[in-house]
């Protein structure tokens, strides 16, 4: 027994260790109290609204969710609790809400063996008239949508309210939970008003089916909009054979592969079956298409294709024949021998049919028939020259029941036809083929087993036994197609048993016969054998391909088969795809199967008011044809699917408000916006008073509106809505806005001009004085001025003096009455002062261009208080200064070029103003001087690269004999600035834009001026252009930024834009207050480089704006970011937490050497997040680029300093002294020790070619200190 125990306890001990170590390493389900993951939200609904409340909790065992309304099971037909298909929680809805019976406190509880908890939450239900401002409103809420699985489905919603609500999105009442689903549904939330918050949903499943309500909750409620379904259209087609598998005839031990093509919706297995044995393996049952691989073929047999679906299965079967072997030859004997051979005869195994024995007796011989049916008496050989004759005028030659007969007394050299027919008892059997023969010994006769197999659709392959008598050397075939029998074709090739019939058309039916040839001459034709050649793709698109739009959504295609001798094949269906030019939706659809009987079919659920691209296919067994040319048609119109945008309304006065709106976005238009529809009604404690009035503005590009006839002190509600020729749209969220008190009327002004440049103004009250009155204001300014002169008068004043006026001016005076409620309605009147002559002289007279032979002048206009009347003319007073008599020329511009001028020679010019009442003072003289026709040229190809509104881009070429330290000079428009001589571009900026300039570049040190070349160009116009807007930022991708783009005017023809991103850093906020001043001509060069290249500036310039895309059309919305080419230009990914701005950059037009462009302003700077996981090191390669230069750099001067170190303490000192005059030299000129020319360092010394041959600098390191 104690042995027993001692052998037990080891045992006992291992079990002990593998308990404990189970219970270490084993999962242990341990039972835990309930733990609430997602509690209710206190709500505030809407009467006859929604109300639903969220309860999710966690626990071991899985806790049971229960709801209680004031401690009680909630029980009603208006509740409805919904459970999560996880069991992880509950949904309690309620629908229609109540106000008082429903107000109360919603109690969730979850409950486990454990333990029980619970939370509560406040539901608050208003009436319609206690909704407070700032409530949620469904300004778009999802429709009815159907899509076919597999593609996006976007259900749609747009919310106001203040504070901007969030948008939360339930499917069959329950939260949609956009986290489980890997990116396949998300919500696309974008800012402004509404708030949009769609939920999209990618690569739909039939899951996703299911009704969608909008959800907008901020501070002040909730409220849902109305429910919407979502169909996932599923396409259900029963499987059918597209390829069905062939019969084939093989020889013994031959291979053939059986190919069997299925199709339908779902796709169907495919599987082979031979009798009742399987052939395909279940587990590798391949989809749509199964090859079956037949070798070493000895039996004929049947195959069976089956193709299996969830919608039925059928099958077809191809039969497989083996051909039979020759016959073994009889009747082999020696018929000579002598001392060296033998001589062998036999008869063949297959013997002839018919040949000659000589050239009048012919040998026929036969078969006995399949089916005799009774007892073979005798045959009949039916025989004619004559083959076309009926067979009863062929002459007969009857024999017993032999298989054989000789038939003579033919004619020489001519083709018989044989027929052979066996009778019995009952009368004669049917007779055989047509067999030819010609009568003419050693003439092949016909080919035996002629048989045709098509192998490609252009080729068919021939085979035959050949005759065994005679030699054969050539073979020679007639084909041609059965429905055009005059075309024949011939083709002849030496002794084979087969041959290829290649280049002929697809499923297209051929005749063939074939002719054997000897020496002696050619045999018979065979009688002809078809055969058609396999099918082929279509060779044309479906013809007269029709559009009709039928509705704002749905399009009717309509198209005629391709022509017949274009189809090679049967057609077996048609595909058509179609894609939207503009909209939300850019990705090219398809419609996969369309019946071969059909010629017609309708797309719907379209974009409305959009343009379309619709191409067709035709399909035969064999696959697609070409495409049809892109058929292009817009959608019919619609009401606008949204609101006039940014609506505003503010008070002019007692009686009037404007109204100020912009239209909705193009793509919500849907259709040609006629007009806009203004609703306004008065507002009585908050609601509306009387019926609405209706303002009609039928003006497309209306964009403001005055309401007048209003009562005082009075609030109205006002709404905008845009109409197409489909009527009016959605209506914008109501503005409100009250009218001020009444005002005072128009008082009574007069006005009298005195002497002194002076005017008396008088005035009386208004008839009509509403309120108290306060006193006057008085406005009144020059015509040609911007600002008025304000002057505030008392009540009781009634006249004012006014004093400065102008000689030969108009003035605007305005004067009205004011009291508390504000100015009022105001007397306008006009006066005009004498003219007299100008008092001064024109102002800044300049020359802005020179040639050899002509000066080009500009002025401004005498001070305009000085002009006395309106300047009519100037006159230009010109002379040699060195001949007395002047020269005048007269323009009523501000500019003039002086022509037929002597070169190299200075003037003397003035300049003087007139008016009506005559000349003023003439202006102090300039002097210029024309250019000499010998100046030698240091510049040439000067001219513009780039032209703006406001900068132009001038480049020119400098030759190399030009002293580039002489500084060179731009003149243009009385302007001028300096350029370095080095320089071959200059960009010139704050110009004004659709203004022309003349730009002239001179030397500075040139002794005759330096006057060398001049171009004129023209600013770009002013196109009004809104700045790129940030429109969302999805940090999940990472280094993307979708941004809101407009397009520039219609009218403008634009060849190309550019989408340019600017890193925003101290430097570029300097530099660039506006992308007119970028050099636009730099910044489009890096897209020609090579991608090396590229990268190399990139890593040099991490912070230098760059091209991220160049496109034909301007979208609405675009991402930066997104690692796509456009074009030639990369949009590579945005670095996170660095500011960016962006601008759109137009260029007008296609001369490649003067461009002219326009740019959008800069957008407002955004900042990229970062992607999770994604970090900054992403630069640091870009960075090495940058670093790495800079770090050897630094290397080499440390090692250069070292060994120049080391070489001066071995320095002798009868050199100190000369070192020590060298290191003074140094440091007093240490940016330049060798003047002006170029220094070069050679064996850490500078070379200085002013100094001796044997003199040398010695590199001292302490400059660098």
């Amino acid at each position: 027994m104690d042995l027993r125990f001692r052998r037990l306890l080891p045992l006992t001990r291992a079990a002990i260790h593998l308990l404990l170590l189970a219970t270490l390493v084993l999962p242990t389900h341990t039972e835990s109290m309930p733990g609430f993951i997602k509690s209710p939200d206190d709500q505030t609904g809407i009467s006859g609204g929604v109300a639903s409340f969220v309860c999710q909790a966690v626990g071991e065992p899985k806790p049971r969710i229960t709801w209680s309304k004031k401690g009680k099971k909630v029980s009603s037909q208006r509740f409805e609790v919904i459970e999560f298909d996880d069991g992880s929680g509950s949904v309690l809805r309620i629908q229609p809400l109540r106000t008082h019976r429903d107000e109360a406190i919603y109690e969730c509880t979850a409950t486990n063996s454990v333990g029980e908890i619970n939370t509560s939450t406040k539901l608050t239900v208003l009436e319609e008239d206690q909704i407070p401002h700032g409530f949620p409103t469904i300004d778009m809420g999802p429709q009815l949508k159907v899509v076919e699985r597999t593609r996006t489905a976007t259900m749609l919603c747009a919310a106001s309210g203040n504070p901007d609500p969030e948008i939360f999105w339930f499917k069959d009442f329950l939260p949609v939970d956009i986290s489980s689903t890997n990116g396949r549904i998300k919500q696309l939330r974008s800012g402004g008003t509404p708030i949009r918050g769609a939920l999209q949903i990618e690569n739909s499943e039939e899951s996703d089916q299911g009704k969608y309500e909008c959800v907008a909750v901020n501070s002040a409620g909730t409220r849902y909009s109305a429910p919407a379904n979502l169909y996932v259209r599923v396409r259900r087609v029963p499987p059918r054979f597209s390829i069905p598998p062939t019969n084939h005839e093989v020889m013994p031990g031959g291979s053939v592969n059986l190919t069997c093509v299925a199709v339908g919706a779902p796709m169907p297995f495919v599987k082979w079956v031979s009798g009742e044995v399987e052939l395909t393996r279940e587990e590798e049952m391949p989809i749509g298409r199964n090859v079956l691989e037949l070798t070493d073929i000895r039996q004929s047999a049947n195959y069976t294709c089956v193709a299996i679906s969830s919608l039925g299965m059928i099958e077809t079967t191809a039969q497989i024949i083996v051909k039979a072997l020759p016959r073994p030859p009889t009747s082999l004997i020696v018929t000579e021998t002598t001392a060296t051979s033998v001589t062998l005869t036999w008869d063949s195994g297959n013997p002839e049919p018919a040949r000659m024995l000589s050239s009048s007796t012919m040998l026929v011989q036969w078969e006995t028939p399949e089916e005799p049916n009774g007892q073979i008496r005798g045959y009949r050989v039916y025989y004619s020259s004559e083959h076309d004759a009926p067979l009863s005028a062929w002459q007969k030659h009857n024999t017993d029941d032999s298989m054989l007969t000789t038939i003579s007394g033919l004619t020489a050299d001519i083709t018989y036809s044989l027929r052979v027919l066996g009778f019995t008892s009952v009368g004669d059997g049917p007779p055989s083929e047509v067999l030819q023969i010609k009568t003419q010994q050693g003439v092949p006769s016909q080919p035996s087993g002629f048989e045709a197999e098509a192998e490609l659709d252009s080729r068919i392959m021939l085979s035959w036994l050949w005759p065994v008598q005679e030699p054969i050397i050539s073979f020679e075939l007639l084909y041609w197609e059965e429905s055009n029998p005059r075309d024949k074709r011939h083709a002849t090739f030496g002794p084979a048993g087969s041959y290829a019939v290649e280049g002929l058309k697809a499923d297209t039916l051929y005749m063939f016969s074939l002719a054997a040839k000897s020496v002696m001459g050619l045999g018979v034709f065979t009688q002809p054998i078809e055969a058609r050649t396999a099918q082929s793709t279509p060779s044309a698109p479906p013809q007269e391909v029709r559009l009709l739009s039928l509705s704002s959504t749905s399009i009717k295609v309509s198209w005629v088969a391709p022509p017949t001798d274009r189809h090679h094949g049967e057609i077996v269906r048609y595909s058509l795809s179609y894609q939207a030019l503009t909209g939300e939706d850019l990705s090219l659809h398809q419609v996969s199967w369309i019946g071969a009987d059909v010629t017609s079919y309708l797309l719907e659920d379209l974009l409305k008011w959009t343009e379309y691209l619709v191409w067709l296919k035709a399909h035969t067994d064999a696959g697609p044809g070409p495409e049809s040319s892109a058929a292009r048609i817009r959608t019919m119109e619609d009401v606008p699917g949204a609101p006039p945008r940014k609506v505003e309304a503010d008070a002019l006065n007692s009686t009037a408000i404007r109204v100020t709106w912009k239209p909705p976005l193009s793509v919500k238009q849907h259709g040609q916006i006629r007009g806009y529809q203004l609703v306004y009604s008065r507002l009585v404690n908050g609601e509306p008073h009387g019926q609405p009035l209706i303002m009609d503005i039928s003006l497309p590009d209306a964009q403001e509106a005055i309401v007048t006839g209003l009562l005082t002190e009075t609030t109205y509600s006002v709404t905008v809505a845009a109409y197409t020729t489909k009527g009016d749209g959605a209506r914008s969220k109501a503005k409100v806005v009250t009218t001020t008190g009444a005002v005072p009327g128009k008082p009574t002004m007069m006005i009298s001009t005195t002497i002194g440049n002076t005017a008396l103004i008088q005035w009386q009250p208004p008839k009509e004085l509403v309120g108290e009155h306060v006193g006057y204001q008085l406005q009144y300014k020059r015509a040609e001025e911007e600002a008025f002169t304000i002057k505030d008068f008392k009540k009781a004043d009634d006249h004012f003096t006014v004093t400065g006026l102008h000689k030969g001016a108009t003035y605007i005076f305005k004067l009205c009455a004011k009291n508390r409620a504000g100015n009022g309605e105001e007397y306008v009147k006009e006066i005009s002062t004498p003219e007299d002559i100008p008092s001064s002289y024109p102002q800044n007279l300049s020359v802005v261009g020179l040639t050899a032979t002509s000066t080009k002048l500009s002025w401004e206009p005498p001070p305009l208080a000085e002009r006395n009347g309106k300047i009519v003319r100037y006159v230009v007073v010109y002379r040699d200064i060195n001949i007395l008599n002047n020269n005048t020329n007269s323009t009523t511009a501000t500019e003039m070029t002086v022509q037929g001028l002597q070169p190299d020679t200075t003037y003397d010019i003035r300049v003087q103003a007139f008016n009506s009442k005559g000349g003023g003072p003439i202006s102090p003289s300039i002097q210029s001087r024309t250019m000499s026709l010998s100046m030698p040229v240091f510049t040439k190809n000067f001219g513009v690269k780039a032209v703006t509104k406001t900068s132009v881009l001038l480049t020119w070429e400098v030759p190399e004999t030009f002293t580039s330290q002489v500084p060179l000079k731009i003149l243009y428009n009385q302007q001028s600035v300096e350029v370095q001589g080095d320089l071959k571009r200059k960009l010139i900026t704050q110009l004004q834009p659709d203004t022309d300039y003349s730009f002239v570049l001179m030397s500075r040190g040139n002794s005759a001026g330096g006057l060398q070349q001049q171009v004129s160009i023209r600013t770009a116009p002013d196109l009004p252009q809104i700045k790129p807007a940030l429109y969302q930022e999805d940090a999940e991708e990472g280094g993307r930024v979708t941004i809101s783009l407009s397009t520039g005017p219609a009218e403008v023809s634009v060849r190309w834009y550019y989408i340019v991103v600017v890193p925003v850093n101290p430097t570029s906020h300097r530099r660039w207050e506006n992308p007119e001043d970028m050099d636009i001509q730099e910044l489009l060069e890096p897209g020609a480089d090579s991608s090396l290249q590229r990268k190399k500036r990139q890593s040099q310039n991490l912070l230098q704006p760059y091209i991220a895309a160049k496109l034909d059309t301007l979208p609405e919305l675009f991402t930066l970011g997104d690692e796509k080419k456009y074009n030639g230009y990369y949009n590579k990914p945005l670095p996170g937490q660095q500011q960016y701005r962006c601008f759109v950059l137009a260029d007008l037009t296609d001369n490649e050497s003067q461009r002219t462009f326009a740019a959008s302003p800069f957008s407002e700077p955004f900042v990229v997040k970062l992607h999770s996981g994604m970090s900054r090191h992403a630069e640091e390669p870009e960075m090495l680029w940058v670093m790495g230069p800079v770090l050897a750099v630094i290397l080499i001067i440390l090692i250069v300093i070292a060994i120049l170190l080391f070489k001066r303490k071995r320095t002798c000192p009868a050199k100190d002294e000369h070192m020590a005059g060298v290191k003074d030299s140094l440091l007093a000129h240490s940016s330049d020790p060798c003047g002006d020319e170029e220094t070069q360092l050679s064996d850490t010394r500078f070379k200085c070619p002013q100094l001796p041959e044997n003199s040398k600098l010695v590199f001292n390191p302490l400059v660098f200190y």
